[in-house]
């Protein structure tokens, strides 16, 4: 097959295919070996059937399928030999495209194709991230938080501060009428949210509070909240206090550290801090990660699909319309909303997009593969985070064959972006020297 491909516009291309009469022979030849097999014409044992005959009775199908064959071959081997990068299926006009015996075939074809582009030299780079160190009070929090993890909740009379439990009987208002009320319900101070209710001002309006103190804050429940008097809307709730709990830590004594299997103290805070400094340490790959990709995207300049941009841009106006008429907006107030929006979303789509192709040449240089034991562990570690069976996570990734592809793309990419950061020279930046103490002021 020849190909002569012609730039319609950045990132789309239209591929015209000349086939050979003798390609076109051959792919007639073997459907017609194909169908004699499967036929049995009256007189003629299977596979003998004169080809007269079958042309006679199957002409116009094999014909066809014939074309379909040879388009079909034709977009791949256009994109075997490099011809295209595709990023979807390609759309093609066959009006007047006739398959014949003895003669060649043209066609063409319309692909929208990946951005084409030079990576630039992205090995050895130098890259600055903050520097990662480990203070006696972040070790402090760390012991606190192991002992407050095992802490036990009892009753207070204290002010209410944060972290307290506060135990409330709660109603949701809308013009004064109750759309919903309960009783005694535990409410963790400072963590916004009370019987799958987002609070605004709760916090700051129960700070100091005792059993009978009442406050109004505003809450708003999600589109998927199944009591439907609530879902997808906003509303007064009317916060009573009933009770107050506080968290007391578990003691730092000998049977703590015997089931944490430390002998001493000082054995636990080395530990803790290992893994204070090892979870920093990820994060400051993380930055370092995130600066690179960035400053290979800002050396470069090619255009992105923009049709990849609009079904982005749409999908996201889908989304938004979909929950404001959950919530009960007026839809003159969502379009000035998503007009207001577009702009912004439309170049957050294109700047992921570009982080999107410079990761996919690094992974094509590094020749990154994504093996199925890679894929089976990451849909476990989802099974694991969404506290499901890694049953139910592999059963809704196969109702959404989509999802697939776009988890081995990521972590594709992420391996790409663990190449570059190996690759590279690590700089911490040196930490900023604590403000000095202001000076007394002099009496007069």
């Amino acid at each position: 097959m020849e190909f002569r491909v012609e730039e319609l516009a950045p990132c789309r291309k239209k591929v015209t295919v000349t086939v050979a009469p003798e390609r076109v022979k051959e792919a007639l030849d073997e459907q017609y070996a194909e169908i004699n097999k499967q036929v049995a014409m009256p007189g003629f044992r299977p596979g003998k059937t004169p080809r007269k005959l079958l042309e006679a009775k199957f002409g116009a199908h094999i014909r066809e399928e014939v074309r379909g064959k040879l388009v079909e071959a034709a977009f791949s081997e256009a994109v075997k030999e490099k011809k295209v990068v595709p990023l979807a299926q390609p759309t093609v006009s066959l009006d007047g495209v006739t398959v014949e015996p003895g003669k060649g075939l043209e066609f063409a074809f319309e692909v929208t194709t990946r951005p084409e582009f030079e990576l630039p030299t992205w090995k050895g780079l130098e890259v600055k991230v903050p520097a990662v160190a480990v203070s006696d009070a972040d070790v402090d929090e760390g012991v606190e938080s192991m002992r407050m993890s095992e802490g036990t909740l009892e009753a207070s009379t204290d002010p209410i501060v944060p972290d307290d439990v506060a135990v409330l009987d709660w109603k949701a208002l809308d013009a004064g009428a109750v759309l919903h009320a309960a009783e005694g319900a535990y409410y963790r101070v400072g963590h916004g949210e009370l019987d799958g209710i987002a609070l605004e001002g709760a916090d700051a309006a129960l700070a100091g509070g005792k059993p009978g103190t009442k406050v109004t804050v505003r809450g708003r429940a999600a589109a998927e909240d199944t009591r439907r008097e609530l879902a997808g809307r906003e509303f007064d709730v009317e916060l009573e206090v009933r009770d107050t709990k506080r968290f007391r830590p578990a003691a730092l004594d000998e049977a703590f550290l015997k089931r944490h299997d430390f002998d001493d103290v000082e054995e636990l805070r080395r530990d803790v801090r290992r893994r204070i400094l090892r979870a920093r340490e990820r994060d400051r790959d993380r930055v370092a990660e995130m600066r690179l990709v960035e400053g290979l995207v800002g050396q470069l300049s090619f255009a992105i699909p923009a049709e990849l941009v609009d079904d982005a841009v749409t999908r996201w106006a889908e989304r938004r319309r979909y929950e404001a008429s959950e919530r009960g907006l007026p839809e003159d107030e969502v379009a000035k909303s998503i007009e207001a929006d577009e702009a912004r979303v439309r170049g957050e789509v294109e700047a992921d997009l570009r982080r999107h192709f410079v990761l996919d040449a690094v992974a094509e240089a590094e020749k990154v593969e994504v093996t199925e034991q890679e894929l089976v562990g990451a849909v476990e570690q989802i099974a694991r985070e969404s506290g499901r069976s890694a049953g139910e996570v592999v059963q809704h990734f196969q109702e959404e064959p989509n999802r697939l592809s776009e988890l081995r793309s990521h972590l594709r990419h992420q391996k790409a972006r663990e190449a570059l950061r190996r690759a590279a020279t690590i700089v911490e930046e040196a930490a900023p020297a604590p403000e000095p103490a202001a000076a007394p002021k002099k009496g007069k």
